[in-house]
């Protein structure tokens, strides 16, 4: 379509996951509409892909995630207005579900509680970078009041990650989204955090105790498995209160003792055992660069693309924000999606480059643009997953550009777009000469899944059938 309309776009998808009421839950990442159903056999698979303006359907993570592109926004409200339910209680109604395999539950639940709030990681990641520029060039100075805000949106976006992580994964747990976004609260107030400076001869206390027992200190600003698991036990807990209270007193008192256990358990159990556990996965990320050099990032480079086609890839968020918050950087996660993204624009582009329909043609090189500036669904679900061999041409790219970033030491010191866009992410205590290697990085997953996908191509080599790696509806 020259011109897409999204509404009738909508509709049609709506149309092909069953109808509306059909449609337990639905919301949206960069590219892609997710639709949790309520029955899975009413969708009509092959309808749906033939949809002008849809790339994909990709059933994974227990949702139908239809791969609309960079203005999946305009279809997602196109989707609202229709009254489809967006951001309801998909928990609810749990107990009619159908039993998930573990590792399908727990993709499902990572991947509901951080695709949301991608845009809030990338907002204030990229603002710092900014920042970081912006003082290295002389600009801005560190003691301007202009500097001091602009750190602010920075600063708030990570201190206060927990109540963001405490809502997305209330939705995810079944648990009350405001008690959750309390307790979340609860972790990162001042009181607690800044305990160890306050004036103790004012407080008459010197130590943290609750009914006498110790309270570790621990700073759970930053912190997402400690507010995780958090959640997850308020859901029980809520459940029970709500359970034992007669209807007259439950909307106070359950909620007021549902806080009254977490909080001290969170406190002195939970927020701990979480604490330990993201400082275990920056550890990890940092044995990882210790012991396996370079082809920590080579090895995830290349799989990247088999992990983001099954839906396993979701699992980098949590480490990513560990490594970040403990190191002040990641150098394996980011490093290897950056390889990945460049490798699948360059694979496009060679896809591109061996067309002779001109629509092909335009589709695939528009595709690669997208990948270049940090989208690359539809160059993988629209152009390289189909030809084959810009798939495989990827996956080669996505090891040679992260072997590279490897050999070098590349870091990344912000969440950002693991693209040309996220450049500014790669200024930190290595100066200029991480930013070289990370351009460099850029262009040579490029050239090498470009070279790849052009010789695979021109041989006639056969390459197996890499859409096996999505379920079929």
């Amino acid at each position: 379509m020259a011109k897409k309309d999204y509404k009738a776009l909508a509709e049609q998808v709506v149309e092909g996951v069953g109808g509306k009421d059909n449609v337990k839950f639905v919301m949206h990442c960069a590219t892609r509409l997710r639709f949790q159903l309520v029955d899975d056999t009413k969708v009509d698979a092959a309808a749906i892909k033939a949809i002008p303006g849809v790339i994909d359907l990709i059933i994974q993570n227990g949702q139908h995630q239809v791969c609309i592109g960079p203005d999946v926004t305009k279809a997602y409200d196109e989707v609202v207005k229709m009254g489809v339910g967006q951001g309801g209680d998909v928990a609810a109604d749990a107990a009619d579900e159908a039993p998930k395999k573990p590792m399908d539950r727990f993709f499902e639940v990572v991947s509901g509680i951080f695709t949301p709030i991608v845009p809030v990681l990338m907002a204030s990641g990229m603002v710092g970078a900014l920042v970081t520029i912006l003082k290295l060039c002389g600009v801005l100075s560190e003691t301007s009041s202009t500097y001091y805000i602009l750190n602010t949106i920075y600063n708030a976006g990570f201190y206060f990650l927990p109540i963001f992580v405490a809502y997305t994964s209330a939705k995810k747990l079944n648990a009350s989204p405001f008690l959750s976004m309390l307790l979340a609260a609860v972790l990162v107030h001042p009181n607690l955090v800044n305990f160890a400076g306050l004036d103790v001869s004012t407080l008459g206390f010197d130590a943290l105790t609750f009914l006498g027992i110790p309270v570790p200190a621990a700073t759970y600003s930053q912190q997402v498995l400690p507010i995780i698991l958090g959640v997850w036990a308020l859901s029980y807990v809520d459940r029970f209160f709500n359970r034992i209270f007669p209807t007259i007193v439950r909307s106070f008192m359950a909620p007021m003792c549902t806080m009254l256990v977490m909080v001290p358990l969170t406190l002195i159990v939970i927020g701990p055992l979480g604490a330990q556990l993201g400082n275990l996965l920056g550890s990890g990320v940092t044995w990882m660069g210790d012991n396996l050099g370079f082809l920590a990032v080579a090895i995830l480079g290349f799989f990247t693309p088999v992990m983001i086609a099954t839906g396993t890839h979701s699992f980098a968020f949590p480490v990513i924000v560990a490594s970040i918050t403990t190191l002040g950087f990641d150098q394996i996660l980011m490093p290897s999606m950056l390889a990945e993204n460049l490798a699948m624009a360059g694979a496009a582009m060679a896809i591109a480059l061996t067309r002779k329909d001109v629509d092909e043609r335009g589709v695939a090189i528009s595709a690669s643009l997208s990948a270049i500036m940090g989208i690359s669904e539809p160059a993988m679900y629209g152009v390289n997953l189909p030809s084959k061999h810009g798939f495989l041409g990827a996956m080669i790219g996505g090891a040679v550009g992260g072997a590279f970033a490897g050999l070098f030491g590349f870091r990344m010191y912000m969440i950002a777009s693991s693209s040309v866009v996220g450049i500014p992410a790669m200024f930190g205590d290595l100066g200029i000469s991480n930013v070289l290697v990370g351009i460099a990085t850029i262009v040579i997953s490029f050239a090498a899944a470009f070279v790849s996908t052009w010789l695979l191509a021109k041989s006639g080599v056969k390459v197996p059938s890499l859409k096996k790696t999505q379920k079929e509806a």
